[in-house]
Parts: C-alpha cells; structure tokens; sequence
C-alpha cells in the first residue's frame, strides 16, 4: 500500500480556471518544455492556457493556484518579477515552472511578462497520486497548501463525506471513498493525495572490520564529539539506567516517548512507554550506532563514544483493515508514534543536539517519492548540517525469476535526497555465528526448526537465499546469507527512484549483524513471558550469542552502521578540522571512499559485473577507515551559487594515481506532483591538464569516461579518473539550473 500525505490550502470547493498563455513573441518561438508531473506530462500550449477562454470577473478577483513556465533556466531577477506582480511561490516544477498562488488578475498579467512563455491554472488532477486506491474506502495522506487555513480545509474535506480523523500541522490522515477523493482534490487548500502506507521495520523476519569503524576509531575519531539520534521502537527496559550495558547512562541525552494518536487506521494504541519489548528492534540499531562493546568487545558501535538520543516510536495497537494489505495483520506492535508531519521527528533530536538522525523503518513504494521524503527533504535543507540516514528496505525481489534482483523496490522515505539512503551487502564474520549453548529450548528460527544450539554445534545454520526468502533461480537461490562482503543481500531494495535517480547511495553489511539485545521478556534467561501477546521477546536470526547480544539482519541492521559512520566523519571534521560538518560535506566523504562491490550478482565470481554506479550498491560499501584518513581535501560551500554561477578549484597531481572528484548538494525540497525531483540542477566537470573534460555521473566500467550528457537528475555527481595525467587539474561547479537559490554544496577530492 502507499502513503498518501495531502496538504490543504485553500478550503473552498471552487471550480479552477483554465490554463493562461502568453501572447508575446518571444513565447511563440521558445522551445516549449514539458511540464514533468506524476500525472503526466503537460506541453504548454495555447488551447491548455488561461487566454483559451474569457475569464469570469469573479474568477478574476479570487486567489487560486497556477503554474508559471518560464523561457529557459530561471534567473532570480525572474523571479523577482513575479513576486512583484503578486504572485506568491509556492514550489517549482520541472521544466522551467513555479506553483504559485495569486488571483486570476494577477495572472493575466504575469502572462505578459517578457521571460514567461506559459501560464496556467493548477488542475485537481495533478493533485492525485497515479497509484491511488478507488474502492469502496479507504485512508489517504492529504498535505494542506502552505499557509492555508487548516481547519477551514478540514471542514471542506469532511463535507464532501470523507473524514478528517488526524491532523498534524499541514498533514491530514483522511477515510474516504474513490469518489470524495476526486472531490476533495477540487478543494482548493489541497495540495496533494495520496494512499497511507502502513510504516514498517526493516529488518528482515559488523561495521567494526568490514567497515573499517576499528581503524578510525583508533585514531581518534569515535564520536566522542557527536550526538546521534535514533528513532525506533524502543531502548531497553525505557530508561537511560535500563537501555543496555554497553549504552552506559553517562551517554544518554534523552530517552522520549512518541506514543502516537488513534485515527483512522490505528483504531487503539496500548501506550507502554519507551520499553523495547517485542523485537529489541530499537536496542540492536542503537548499539550498532554507539555501543562501546563492554569489556568483551562484542557487538561494538562504529562510533563507540557518541551520545544518543532516543525516539521510542513502537506500541502496541489495533489497526483498522483498511490501511494494510490483505492478509496483513490488524493487531501487534506498529510504529504508531511516527508523526504525519516527519519534521517534528527531526526537529526535536536537532534541539536535543543531534546532527546525525538514523532511520530503519520506511514504507513500502516500490521507488515513489512521497510525501514524507518532501517532507524529510524540507528538513535537511532548513537544518544543512543534520546527516538524515534511511534504510532502504527489504522489498528485493526476483519476480522475472532470472537470477538477479529486481530493480524498482525502494521505500520511502528513503527515495528522499537530502539522505543516505543505505543498502544492505553481505556480512563476514569469518566462520564466527556462535550461539549460546547454554539455552535448552529449540530454535524459533524457520531455518533451524527442532534444533537447539548444541545440535547445531554452537554455530547458528546461515542458510540461502532460497531457503529465507524464496529466492527460486540460481546464483540467488544457492548464495549462502553471509560470508562473502563483495556480494549484495538479496532482500535489499533495489532502486532507481522513480524519477531515475540512482539509489541506494551507499551500502553496509546488512545480514547476520551481532548487536545490543533488549533486556526484557527473553527466553532462556529468567525472563517471564511478554503478556501483552503471552509469548517471548523475538530472537533475532537463529539463536542469540548470549543475554546481551543477538543476531538481525536487514537494511535495518546496515542502516545503523552508516549513521555511526556518519557520526564518526562528522567527528572527524570536528577534531581535525574545527569544523561543524554539513549533511552535504558528511554525504560526500562516505560515497568519495566508498569501495566498489565485486560480486554484486552473488555468483561467486567476484568479476564486477555490475561496477558502480549501480542501483544495486549505488556507489559502493562504506569504509570508514579511508573516510578519515585525511587524504582527502574538500569544500565546505555554504553560500552558494545561482543559476549561471561557476566556481573552479585547481588540484595539481604527480600523475599516474587515481583522482577522485564527488559534488553533493543539500537540494531544495521537491513538490509530490513533480515527476522529477531535483530542483536545483549543479554539473560537476573535472577538466585535465591537457584539456579532456569529464562531466559528472558518466561511468564506464566504474571509472569516468569523456562525452555523455550533464546529469540533470542527481543531487551526487562524481568524477572518478582511474589513472590521473599529471599537471594541474580544473575542478568546475556549475549552477545550471538554480530556481530556488542560491545553492551551497560539498566537495570532497581525493588524489592530490
């Protein structure tokens, strides 16, 4: 199921006017460019224009929303412009276009302005997401208009016989039928709609030498100087005191309770505070963030002495069988605490201190970009130096049954791109999957049914990919679930986003991840059972090494790496460089060291069929180790450029080495009705001594080749020279297209 987010602005039900062309010249022979909605492309023209038909003097005086194209990459004196007729931005669309809200008087003469080639009104229909259920009922994400009067849109909303049953700020959580949907996109305070989608976990049923986290965190960099944030099902027994051995109190800056509020799909929630009871969901991401490993070293964090935040956001509930497929569970443990409104998450660990935020949960959207990536994306460009991770779900799926996992299966929010979103590559523990042979009880593990630790030889059985997830066709079907770190996990979300952009960005090992374990209702242990649902607390993958630390797997299990990872480059920056580091900048540095997978098709071969960029592995697994070891220069630009703008950077090199370029930018929030969500479009061209030109994102075999076309898609581009000719070398970052400028953004280089 999707999630739908709608945001109401207006709340009349008006009837909209037509489409507004320009009469000028100059509009008559611009290039027309399309407009790039989900709904569809439009192709300005006159008959689709607000001049098509007379326009009523009612209509004249009444504020509405309109699109306004404009003759080519937008310029702020335009922009200008516009406001100065008293049109009032509300988003920019792709090609060359702004949503504005303005009367109809105003946009006729907006059409006469000498740089606008179309104008036209902004229809109902873009308002719906292609994918919307039409049954009989169902529940709906509605986002109301930005500085719209809420309540005044609910009322519209529920007088066409739908039902408001949740409002937080902007966003709505509404029950209705296929008909009202189309009635309340004729709301004109409703910005956008769209199906909910039930939030879910992204576990699936070691960083420290893989990742490289033993190295830097010898040299210093452990986070020491960093607050991280978590936001999961809950920390240990609730408390700082209670939250894990290795998670000492000292590190806790706050533990909150974000128990959530019953509405049309959660029909009762059981509020049981910040415990970890079901899963130990939250406890096992957190340790894998900052755990200190005790005295054993065990399950130990990739940035060992940061602080934490904690977001509780599991309870107990009932949910109404109109928001999860069919066959899905009504009652158990959801995220019921997950806001509609996401900045009010990120909000509330950033005033506690955080500028890392890890996420394993997300929505399955097979690549959408929803409204909780716009919002996730708003965000981080109000905050720029708060590094926002996702897990990229665990929807990797064979369905054409040819041996290599599909693309198209991200969740959202991690198709958002102001985050790291992260997949999940196989784990190498070197022969190491002990269990407790203490414990007398047989495996709940469906993998080694009947069997108890001592059976199985102290090792927990690994299995297939076959045997765990269904995988049918070789070399899926026979690829043992750990023990090669060059291979991909086949339940890992594949991308691109739905817009072409290349996700995931980074990848962690993601299968059989040894991490903190919770601390109440465990089996074997004294524990007594939980009796919300009279049984234990689950055991992770096959059997626990012990009362401390379990086994998980999933683009959960990878997500946490990263963001300790994360912590640990922003630590880096801040002890070496005396510098509060941007999401950007932190974003940069971990896809720049990045390490290229060679077996990303689980064939054994180890033969980089798929080298990157790939939506496999997108840029590669992270390496902390070379993410600090301060060979790399970079560019931290917080002022930005504008359309038109260049900087150049000049890098001179002894030759004979590789030279590696990467640009990133925090971009400006998308619109949901955009089929194309880069705002602000850079090009990154890396130009050599003798003159050959390399533009960003144009990859042969992993490495840059010349030609090819400037990326108009990405928010990451890279250049990657595998030998570099020695001389000086030209780096250029150039504001192509910047309608909401002007626009920082980091530059990490490596090879000089």
């Amino acid at each position: 199921m999707r999630k739908l987010v709608m945001f109401f602005a207006v709340c009349a039900l008006v009837a909209l006017p037509a489409f507004l062309a320009t009469s000028t010249a100059a509009a008559q022979k611009a290039r027309v460019a399309p407009l790039r909605l989900k709904s569809g492309a439009v192709v300005p023209n006159k008959e689709n224009s607000i001049s098509a038909a007379p326009m009523p003097e009612a209509e004249s005086k009444m504020q509405g929303y309109y699109l306004v194209q404009f003759k080519g990459a937008v310029r702020d004196a335009w922009k200008q412009q516009l406001t100065d007729a008293g049109a009032e931005i509300i988003a920019y669309v792709p090609d060359l276009a702004f949503k504005v809200r303005m009367t109809g008087s105003q946009a006729l003469s907006v059409a006469k302005l000498q740089n606008v080639t179309w104008v036209g009104s902004f229809l109902p229909a873009y308002k719906l997401d292609v994918n919307l259920k039409r049954g009989d009922s169902a529940a709906y994400t509605v986002r109301v208009e930005q500085g719209a009067n809420v309540d005044a849109a609910i009322a519209a909303i529920n007088a066409t016989g739908a039902q408001v049953t949740d409002a937080d700020e902007d966003m709505l959580r509404v029950a209705a039928s296929g008909a009202q949907v189309d009635a309340i996109a004729r709301v004109t305070a409703v910005a956008w709609i769209e199906n909910y989608t039930l939030p879910e976990k992204h576990n699936e049923y070691g960083g420290g030498g893989i990742m490289g986290a033993n190295i830097a965190n010898a040299n210093g960099y452990d986070g020491s100087s960093q607050i991280a944030a978590v936001a999961d099902t809950g920390l240990g027994d609730g408390t700082p005191g209670g939250a894990h051995p290795d998670i000492p109190a000292a590190r806790i800056v706050n533990i909150f309770n974000w128990a959530g509020k019953t509405d049309v799909c959660f029909t009762k929630i059981f509020d049981d505070g910040a415990v970890d009871a079901d899963s130990a969901h939250g406890t096992h991401t957190s340790g894998s963030v900052l755990s200190d490993g005790g005295p054993s070293g065990e399950g130990k964090g990739v940035a060992p002495a940061a602080r934490l935040v904690f977001q509780a956001t599991e309870n107990y509930a009932k949910i109404n069988p109109l928001c999860v497929d069919a066959g899905e569970p009504t009652e158990g443990y959801f995220l019921t605490g997950l806001p509609a409104n996401l900045q009010r998450l990120y909000a509330q660990a950033y005033k506690q201190g955080a500028r890392v935020h890890s996420n394993s949960w997300g929505a399955a959207v097979d690549g959408d970009y929803n409204s909780n990536s716009a919002q996730t994306d708003t965000y981080a460009w109000k905050k720029k130096d708060l590094t926002i991770t996702f897990s990229a779900g665990n929807s990797g799926v064979d369905a054409n049954n040819d041996g290599i996992v599909d693309f198209g299966s991200l969740g959202a929010p991690a198709t958002a791109k102001n985050v790291i979103t992260v997949g999940a590559s196989e784990n190498d523990r070197q022969g190491h999957w002990e269990c407790d042979s203490n414990l007398t009880y047989t495996s709940h593990d469906l993998y080694q049914t009947g069997q108890t630790c001592n059976s199985m030889g102290g090792q927990n059985v690994l299995g297939t990919a076959g045997s765990r997830w269904g995988f049918t066709r070789n070399p899926l079907k026979d690829d043992v679930t750990a023990g090669n770190q060059e291979q991909m996990a086949p339940f890992s979300s594949r991308g691109p986003v739905d817009d072409g952009r290349i996700k995931p960005d980074v990848v962690a090992p993601g299968t059989w991840i040894l991490s903190a374990s919770g601390n109440l209702y465990q089996e074997g242990y004294g524990d007594p059972k939980n009796p919300r649902v009279n049984d234990y607390a689950w055991d992770g993958w096959g059997m626990p090494l012990n009362e401390y630390y379990k086994y998980m797997g999933g683009t959960s299990m990878s997500n946490p790496l990263v963001a300790g990872a994360a912590t640990v480059v922003r630590d880096y920056y801040q002890k070496a460089h005396a510098l509060n580091a941007s999401s950007a900048l932190v974003k940069a540095t971990l896809i720049n060291s990045a390490i290229d997978l060679l077996d990303e098709n689980n064939d054994g071969a180890n033969d980089n069929r798929y080298p990157i960029p790939n939506n496999h592995e997108g840029w590669g697994r992270v390496n902390v180790a070379d993410a600090t070891d301060g060979t790399r220069q970079y560019v931290d630009e917080t002022t930005g450029i504008s359309t038109k703008n260049r900087r150049n950077y000049q890098y001179t090199l002894s030759g004979g080495q590789p030279f590696k370029v990467s640009l990133v930018w925090t971009d400006y929030p998308s619109t949901e009705i955009a089929a194309r969500n880069l705002v602000n479009n850079l090009n990154l061209l890396v130009i050599s001594p003798s003159g050959v030109k390399y533009k960003g994102n144009v990859f042969v075999n992993g490495w840059s080749k010349t030609g090819g076309k400037a990326d108009a898609v990405n928010n990451v581009e890279n250049v990657y020279i595998q030998s570099a000719e020695a001389g000086t070398w030209t780096v250029r970052v150039i504001g192509k297209n910047v309608p909401m400028g002007p626009q920082p953004f980091a530059l990490v280089v490596k090879g000089p």
